[in-house]
């Protein structure tokens, strides 16, 4: 185990789990562990590098989900914002124009929000 990663950090726990839940550092650590296994002279650690290259295509999986999802949500957010133009255009001939664009500006910050957080984890 290196030092950095044997000390304890002293940021806010939502700090912590946002850094350590990326997916590329999840990807440094199991190299760190495949490289400390090196050579595969006992029956412990051939398993424990069967494990972490599993781990490994588990995660390359994860983030392949991930980044076709943020994909998807991201149309879905450019199609939303579209909608709320047009009804900027509408609004001065419609006042229901202004009730449905105040129901759907909040969502579409909270989508957007959201992506933005599972794209930081990418």
């Amino acid at each position: 185990m290196s030092n950095s990663s044997a000390h304890i950090d002293q940021s806010s726990p939502s700090q912590y789990l946002e850094r350590t839940l990326t997916l590329s550092r999840q990807s440094d650590l199991l190299a760190d562990l495949i490289r400390i296994t090196f050579p595969a002279d006992t029956p412990t650690k051939l398993s424990v590098q069967e494990l972490a290259y599993q781990l490994d295509a588990l995660r390359n999986d994860a983030q392949g989900i991930a980044q076709e999802s943020c994909a998807d949500l991201l149309r879905v957010s450019a199609g939303l914002g579209s909608v709320l133009r047009l009804l900027d255009y509408d609004s001065d001939e419609v006042e229901d124009s202004h009730g449905l664009h105040c129901l759907l500006t909040p969502l579409k910050q909270q989508l957007d929000a959201a992506l933005n957080r599972v794209q930081g984890l990418l």
